[in-house]
């Protein structure tokens, strides 16, 4: 019986995904319990989103690291990808469209990518 290598599994990379989107759902959920007690500006609450983009990705990119062992940086930015790809399809089913937030976007999947590989190669 032949070994299976550690690329041709999608568990690990699935693993960090969810890993990833539960990281994004308490750190969102701290930020709404936190906007219900304290009064925040739209700006705070931007540059707090933009923190929980770069913790969940970074800590997924650090688990598929610590797991595929080779090519950490690669396996960063892998997941990296995807975690934008998720947001964007979410994006896109919500407000039907881009509606002119071409910028934002871009910005937002230069955020995931590169701390997602940033966690890849911390680890």
């Amino acid at each position: 019986m032949e070994k299976k290598k550690a690329g041709n599994n999608p568990m690990p990379i699935l693993a960090s995904l969810v890993v990833m989107y539960v990281v994004s759902a308490i750190l969102l959920f701290v930020l709404s319990f936190l906007l219900g007690k304290i009064e925040m500006s739209d700006q705070i609450v931007r540059i707090s989103i933009i923190f929980v983009y770069i913790i969940s990705c970074f800590v997924g990119g650090w688990l598929i690291g610590k797991k595929m062992k080779r090519q950490q940086y690669l396996w960063g930015l892998g997941v990296g990808v995807l975690y934008f790809l998720v947001l964007l399809v979410g994006n896109l089913a919500v407000n039907r469209g881009f509606s002119g937030m071409e910028f934002s976007l871009a910005a937002t999947a230069v955020i995931c990518i590169a701390s997602a590989t940033a966690g890849g190669m911390v680890s």
